[in-house]
Order: structure tokens, then sequence, then C-alpha cells
């Protein structure tokens, strides 16, 4: 008897093994499907059946329960089209779906790739390397297993991690086994190099390299597949072909344009290579704000760089930077809060992407990549790379090892903490007269724990002691201050509602916000004190109004903004302050430009 035997019926049943990567397509129904017992018997452990139109999946041996998505199947189950399911037999680890179309496995299935994802808290995803595909590496690496689930190659299904591990063999190869994909060079952290020396640094990976060292990237349809990145990535090659115009061709003769980094060979922005590159990265705690803030700056931004300063800010990766432009044109394109509500930044999905960084598969943030110059002088020009960070990935628990996405921090030219005063007990207990939903939260406050680490960090990979400072601009943004600003004095803080800050307002602003910071929460500002030799503190508000609790719906409970009172305080104001320091001959308006702020 083979994996599954089958009755006549007329419907399509795909079954994708994922130990072997084989796929196989059933038309008839009822459909058993065989495991093996304790005693490593092989017998019918599950069928699935149709009945008046519906699929149903029912276990056949009590003793024996297969696990339908990590559940038992303990009673009968409907199956819905065109969903994938994950199905554990014993002795097989199923993908099943039943359709009237092929199921998109992902180009990546047949690669034998395995992820580790814990099931609750920070769902970093980790990819297997093939030596750690046995049972003595998998448990010593993580424990407890009930903790855990492994996700097949690119796959959204998941299954118990006990489950694979009962399936693999105690030990893996010997060391003296060949290896066929030998170590590349690892590089070094641009945080631990000198900035002047004129060396390009990753803005995926942080690493720095020789300009001579570029990877392009084949165009030919036919040169699918790199050996480190796997079968579903075009190949990464070194160029020793060229046409007239001195552009790269692949192994099939196509001219090949993109560029990828040496070390994470990761897909580089257009450009990279002809203007200085400015990281600027975003840290917060869960929940704090980050994706409205970065939706508001960048709506924002480009129109008070050209009024006030003469600068165009252009996307300068669309396919890159879909995700940001998602989030703010939803944000600004709503009409009910409903529409206007964006999630919290997810940990992977679609801004983070597996890529190797010393010599494993690791979780990067995509960057948001923007070009900068001047309108009367091109040639003064940059280009800006914001990051989007999850807060978990400086939580202590969250080592870098793990969690290499947080190295961005050393590596940019300015740090902004969004701080959230309403997270705070001393702040609620102040505002408590304030009817605003945004103070009902009760979520443990942790942001003085995940600001203290990211400065551990960043001194760590800058080989500094920890009572040093780095000359790494810290922007600490006190968001939401359309709740707080009223415990201050009416005049003591500058709100022009029509141009951009003034040196002084900007330092009248930070010192006000400072003293009512050392008031309510003073570990936050020993702790961004401690951090660089040059703070600045920013009262912000993303939407310029409390949000309103959605009533009914799927997304009850849920705050979302009001897109008809959307009126941001001081969002750009952060940015345009590192702009100048780290790219001040960019922004220096031309002589005699109107409308050029005091």
């Amino acid at each position: 008897m083979g994996l599954f035997d089958f009755f006549r019926s007329s419907a399509s049943l795909t079954i994708a093994d994922c130990l072997n990567r084989t796929i196989t397509s059933v038309s008839n129904f009822p459909a058993t499907l065989n495991g093996k017992t304790a005693d490593r018997a092989t017998t019918p452990l599950c069928r699935i059946s149709k009945t008046k139109g519906e699929y149903y999946i029912d276990s056949l041996n009590p003793a024996n329960l297969p696990l339908l998505n990590g559940e038992p199947i303990d009673q009968r189950n409907k199956i819905a089209l065109d969903r994938l399911y994950a199905l554990s037999l014993r002795g097989h680890l199923l993908i099943i779906s039943i359709s009237s179309k092929q199921p998109d496995l992902g180009k990546d299935f047949n690669a034998h790739d395995w992820s580790v994802e814990a099931v609750k808290g920070d769902r970093l995803r980790l990819q297997l390397r093939p030596e750690e595909l046995n049972q003595t590496a998998l448990l010593n690496r993580f424990s407890p297993t009930s903790q855990y689930v492994v996700l097949p190659g690119s796959v959204e299904v998941r299954f118990p991690l006990k489950e694979l591990i009962n399936l693999l063999p105690k030990e893996g190869p010997s060391d003296d086994t060949p290896d066929s994909h030998p170590p590349i060079g690892y590089g070094q952290d641009a945080a631990t190099k000198n900035s002047e020396n004129g060396e390009p640094t990753c803005p995926i990976c942080w690493k720095t390299f020789s300009k001579g060292d570029v990877l392009n990237i084949a165009s030919h349809d036919d040169l699918m597949g790199d050996p480190e990145l796997g079968s579903h990535a075009k190949k990464r090659f070194v160029a020793n072909r060229f046409n007239e115009l001195g552009q790269a061709l692949d192994e099939r003769g196509v001219v090949s344009l993109e560029l990828a980094c040496p070390h994470c060979r990761g897909r580089l922005p257009s450009s990279f290579l002809s203007q200085d590159h400015l990281i600027f990265s975003l840290v917060g705690a869960p929940s704090s704000g980050k994706s409205y803030y970065l939706s508001t700056l960048l709506q924002y931004l480009p129109v008070e760089l050209m009024r006030y300063f003469g600068c165009i800010l252009q996307d300068g990766d669309p396919s890159g930077n879909v995700q940001l432009n998602e989030m703010k044109n939803r944000l600004f394109s709503a009409t009910t809060p409903e529409d206007a509500f964006i999630s919290k930044t997810d940990f992977e999905g679609l801004m983070y992407e597996q890529l190797p960084r010393n010599g494993k598969t690791v979780a990067l943030p995509r960057p948001f990549v923007y070009h900068l110059r001047q309108t009367s002088n091109p040639e003064r020009r940059a280009a800006i790379v914001f990051y989007d960070n999850a807060g978990e990935h400086f939580k202590p628990t969250i080592s870098l090892d793990d969690s290499p996405g947080a190295l961005h921090v050393a590596a940019s030219s300015a740090l902004f903490f969004l701080y959230d005063p309403t997270a705070n007990r001393e702040f609620r207990k102040r505002l408590r007269r304030k009817r605003d939903p945004q103070l009902r939260s009760q979520a443990t406050d942790e942001q003085d724990t995940i600001l203290a680490e990211m400065g551990l960090r960043v001194k760590k990979l800058k080989a500094k002691d920890s009572h040093e400072l780095v000359d790494t601009p810290l922007a600490l943004i006190v968001g939401k201050c359309d709740v707080w600003k009223s415990i201050l004095p009416e005049d003591a803080l500058a709100l022009p509602e029509d141009r951009p800050l003034t040196e002084d307002e900007m330092a009248q602003n930070s010192e006000a916000t400072r003293l009512l910071l050392l008031e309510y929460c003073p570990t936050i500002v020993a702790n961004a004190d401690s951090i660089s030799t040059l703070v600045r503190y920013f009262p912000v508000s993303s939407l310029g109004h409390s949000p309103k609790e959605i009533e009914a719906g799927p997304l009850a409970g849920k705050l979302a903004p009001n897109p008809r009172r959307l009126k941001p305080i001081l969002a750009t104001a952060p940015a345009l302050w590192a702009l100048k320091l780290a790219a001040g001959n960019v922004l220096t308006p031309p002589a005699g430009a109107p409308n050029s702020p005091v």
C-alpha cells in the first residue's frame, strides 16, 4: 500500500511531501492517507472525503491521531477550497490543498530548505543550515521544542518542530565530510571601520566592501538559482564581459544592470555606487507608532524639502519601498478610521528578507531608499536609507547572532528613538482627566530597556566601553504631543504651522521636552544622554489628534486615526535636523532662495 489509496470521485487534491519534496495530484474521493504506527507499521490514518459539495478530513486511528495545522484531528474537520494545510502523519509531513488549480508552493519548494519560527512572541524566522537537519543539533538549539514550528521553503504552512525532529537522523554528517559550499569571506561590519575610508556600506547587511567586489545580478530567465540564495533567486556573478557602453553581460549575453552586495548578495538600490548613502534608523517599542510616523514623515518631508531647501526627495527603489508606500497611501487616502488603520510592524513578512550573513541565513530588514538632490545643483546629492525596525529586535533576550537586523543602528548616520509617553505610568496618572483611549493601555512599559539595549549594542559594535559616548546624532522623538503638550506652559514649545523650526526653536523645544521627561520618566533621559554626544529631544505628533476606537467589525477595539482630522505636529523636525548634520552640503538653501527658514 502506498502513501494513500483513493476511490472514485471528481475533485483535485494536491499532496506535497515536505520530506522528499514530491507532489502528487488526486482526482477521486474519498482519499485515504497512510502513515506509521508506533511500531513503524504502515496503516491508514486519515481520510479526505466529499459530502454534499463540502470536503472533510477524518481520523481513522484514535491511537495515532494526525495533526492538521498543529492540532489533533479528534473529530471531523472541514477542508476549505484553495487553502494550504499542514498535515502531520507519523512518517510524513504533508501539505494538502483542494483546488481547481495547482497550488503555489513557491519556486524554492524543491530546494529542501527548512526554517524555524517561535510559536509566540518574537516570531523571528531562522533558516536551518543543512548540517542542522538532525535530532541532536535541533534539540540543542531549540528547547523546549513545543515552542517552535518549522516551515518548508517559503510556503506559509507550519508544522510542530518535534514532528520534523522525529523524522530526522539522530546525528548529522561527520566533521570530515567535504563541504560542497566553502564559507565565503564574511567582510567587516561598517560599525567597526572608519567611515571616511571611501568604501561603500551595504544598506542591507551593513558590511563594507570594495567597489571592485560588487556583484551583478543575471537578467536571463535561464539563470535562475544562486548557490547562496537558492533556486528562487537570479544568479549573482562577477562581471567579466561588457558591451560597448560598458554594461555588464551575463552568461547568456544579456545586459545585467542590477547590482548585489558581495556579502549578503542582496540587491543594491539603483545608483548605489555613485552617491553617498546615509542610514537613518528608527527604533521604538512595539506599538509605539513607528509605522504611522514613517508614513507621515514620507508624506510631508518631500514637500518641506522642496519648499524651504530647494531639494527633491524621490523614491529611489519603488519595488523595495512598496510596503512603506502602501502604508502611507492607506493613511492619507483613507476616508474612514477603518481604512486608515495600520497594523503593528510584523517581525517578518514583507518588511524582512532572508539573506546570508556571516555564514548563516538570517532575517534582515528591507531598506527604504530615497534620493535627495538640490534642484539648482544636481551634483549635491545623497541617498537616504530609512529602516522601520520591530522593537523586539532590541529586547535583551534577542541576541545579535540570531537577530543581526538590529545591527543597522551601529552603521547609521543618525538614530531616531520613538518614545510613547502614553505607555508610561506616571504620564498616564498626570493625564488621567483626559478621556483619551490611548491612556487606557495597561501594557508593560519596556521603552527604557529597549533604549538602553540599543545603546549597548551600538557601543559594542563600535568597540567602545559602556561609559563612552558615540558621535552618532540621536533624536529622541516624544510622540503624541497633542495629548501631553498641555502639561507644559502655553509658550514652552515653538509650534509653527507654516515653516520648519529655526535652530533656536529646536533648542527651545528640546530643553522643554527633556525637562518634562526628567520629571515623569528620568530613566529615558539618563539612557539617551549616556548613548550619544549629541542628543536632541523632539515633541512630535504623527496624527495631530487622538485616534478613535473602532466599535464594530474585524477591527473592533483597535485604535485608528480619523482621516478628516489628520494634522501632524512637527513630524519632519527630527529628519530635517539629522539631514542638516549628515548632508549639510545638500540641504543648504541656494543663496537668495525664497521661503528659506530663518
